[in-house]
């Protein structure tokens, strides 16, 4: 049973350099990288024309 009731774990790799980029935005803005992620997600998604559903009922699909 996982302990997240509206996310999903994963474990990936990404680059170094745009790792950095990132943790760093994410630790300046005081934004979590777990949204971070999301949104940067959630805009390859509209880019592709791919379906998708947020189900975290805080977050409200962007229009």
């Amino acid at each position: 049973m996982s302990d997240l009731k509206y996310r999903e774990r994963i474990s990936s790799s990404i680059d170094k350099g745009l790792y950095k980029a990132i943790y760093n935005y994410s630790i300046d803005t005081r934004i979590p990288l777990s949204r971070l992620l999301d949104e940067a997600i959630e805009d390859f998604l509209k880019k592709k024309q791919l379906p998708y559903q947020i189900s975290a009922p805080y977050q409200k699909e962007k229009k």
